[in-house]
């Protein structure tokens, strides 16, 4: 991702925890620049971002895709420090960026904000717990931030970039069967050999979601893979998704079921409930 905006002209600003990772993807681009930082640590936050205000005036992006998996196994097993660091990286460590770093965007520049949700967000994952609260919580965040920072002009969304082969899933290999669950040890297996997404697609759909095209979408989570976000009919309806629940983090309740006896059953013992 920094390679493909950096070759769009962007001046990117990277961060991370491993200096050597941030040499190799920087180093053939003369405006792309890194930062050694751990986000969940508010000190280096403010020093990482002290560096960007160093080299320019103001930021119109913001990408936070820090994240693991944690410790992987049934909650009962899990190490509880492990468990909690995992959600200072991935939730609280979006949380420093987006706070540290959005005094420095612009409203005439119309900024926007993409945070990295990820497996687990809206369906459960068992023995993957700590990802999968951290990266619903991200979800909600999100959403919350796009009300919050609406007057400010900023739009926030979330991606989720579907199954990438990327090093994350060694977690998964070393952990085995008994502590990832042996489907999702097998689904991880199989989807390394064939069958995982290309990271261009979710590089391609945060493009999308940094530009102009994106109208002014904002508090969704924007599936990478499935979604149809790279559509003219999708660009063409951007007014009436923003409007509506869709791609959105909500309760489903009874009017959203089909009207069948379920349904029925339930709304008549609501109504009994409320007449007592």
């Amino acid at each position: 991702m920094t390679r493909a905006l950096a070759a769009e002209g962007f001046a990117v600003y990277a961060c991370a925890r491993r200096a050597d990772k941030l040499r190799e993807v920087t180093r053939d681009s003369p405006s792309a620049f890194g930062y050694s930082c751990n986000v969940s640590d508010e000190a280096q936050v403010k020093e990482f971002v002290s560096q960007v205000q160093s080299r320019t005036s103001s930021v119109d992006g913001l990408v936070s895709c820090a994240g693991g998996f944690g410790p992987i196994g049934p909650l009962l097993r899990t190490d509880s420090r492990k468990w909690m660091q995992t959600l200072d990286i991935n939730l609280f460590g979006t949380y420093l960026m987006v706070k540290h770093v959005v005094p420095l965007m612009r409203r005439e520049r119309r900024p926007v904000i993409v945070n990295f949700a990820g497996g687990g967000a809206f369906n459960a994952l068992a023995n993957y717990s700590a990802y999968a609260v951290s990266k619903a919580a991200v979800v909600r965040l999100t959403e919350t931030l796009a009300v919050e920072l609406a007057e400010a002009g900023i739009r926030v969304n979330a991606v989720a970039p579907g199954f990438v082969a990327t090093e994350i899933h060694e977690a998964t290999l070393a952990a085995g069967p008994a502590l990832a669950g042996e489907q999702q040890f097998q689904d991880t297996v199989r989807r390394l050999q064939t069958g995982a997404v290309s990271m261009s697609i979710p590089v391609a759909c945060v493009r999308f979601l940094l530009s102009e095209r994106a109208g002014e979408l904002t508090g969704k989570t924007i599936s990478a893979s499935f979604d149809p976000w790279d559509t003219p009919e999708f660009e063409k309806n951007l007014g009436r998704i923003n409007s509506s629940d869709l791609y959105t983090m909500r309760r489903i309740n009874l009017v959203h079921l089909a009207p069948d006896g379920l349904r029925a059953d339930l709304e008549t013992a609501a109504s009994r409930a409320k007449a007592r």
